[in-house]
């Protein structure tokens, strides 16, 4: 887990690079979260997100290179209240925050408890959990090996500028244990924090689920880790290593999420 001291792309936040062992089966998503899902959730519970409710959301301007608040903007119209429904289909579903991934992940616990192995829910993955998934044991920079190729992925060197349909590079772009959008397209949240102020992290390299990171009840003012870089980053950040962070209750046009079902509790690895 993390890169290496000598690594030009690397940030610090993402050494030492060290062994993590996960001492339990998991499965994660093949494909991040889908409109077309997302909105199965929402039809079954009359569920509304953050963006919902307050009416607006961040937007990538992609002529400008900024953030953008938008009026309604939110998962259905991620551009803004003119803007065409982008795809509510294959997308992977954008301008959700960490609350409401949440909520989704404890729906499906509950409509498929029946389902699953005693202990085990779904839920979002560890930051260790999401990078095992994206880069497999060998320490690989991108799902698919070391060397970049803008074909692989969604990302800015590819000039998308948007989302594109899940799988859209798959398999060629898959990770060891054949996970798909790994890299670019759009960040995800994870269920890690990184702490309460942006500009310095209070859990640190080497990886340790004991120290607190995982506390999933950490209020708004606890900034939480995403992974996996979208269209908008270059080939330094959709690295499997790279690392970012948003407050729990932020909404953008590039970050969505996947799920894992994985022991509930206790996340306790070393």
């Amino acid at each position: 887990m993390g890169s290496k001291d000598d690594n030009e792309l690397a940030w610090d936040d993402e050494k030492p690079q060290h062994t993590v062992e996960i001492p339990y089966e998991y499965w994660i998503g093949k494909f991040p979260i889908s409109n077309g899902r997302f909105g199965e959730f929402v039809r079954s519970t009359s569920f509304e997100t953050r963006a919902e409710r307050e009416g607006w959301c961040w937007v990538w301007n992609v002529g400008e290179g900024r953030w953008e608040k938008k009026e309604g903007a939110n998962w259905r119209h991620p551009l803004g209240i003119n803007s065409t429904p982008d795809a509510l289909g294959q997308h992977p579903v954008v301008e959700v925050c960490w609350h409401d991934a949440r909520a989704f992940c404890e729906w499906l616990s509950q409509t498929h408890a029946n389902d699953l192995p005693q202990g085990y829910g779904y839920r979002l993955p560890t930051e260790a959990e999401w990078e095992k998934a994206a880069r497999g044991t060998d320490g690989r920079e991108w799902p698919w090996g070391d060397e970049f190729d803008t074909q692989l992925c969604n990302s800015r060197n590819g000039g998308a500028c948007r989302t594109r349909p899940s799988g859209s590079y798959s398999p060629q772009g898959d990770s060891p244990y054949g996970v798909a959008d790994m890299s670019g397209n759009v960040w995800e949240w994870t269920l890690t924090l990184w702490g309460e102020e942006r500009e310095k992290s209070d859990f640190v390299y080497p990886y340790a689920s004991k120290d607190g990171r995982e506390n999933q009840g950490a209020g708004n003012r606890f900034f939480r880790i995403i992974r996996g870089g979208s269209f908008k980053d270059d080939q330094s950040g959709v690295r499997c290593a790279c690392r970012d962070l948003d407050p729990p209750h932020y909404s953008l046009n590039n970050l969505g999420f996947r799920v894992v079902v994985a022991p509930i509790s206790p996340l306790h690895f070393s």
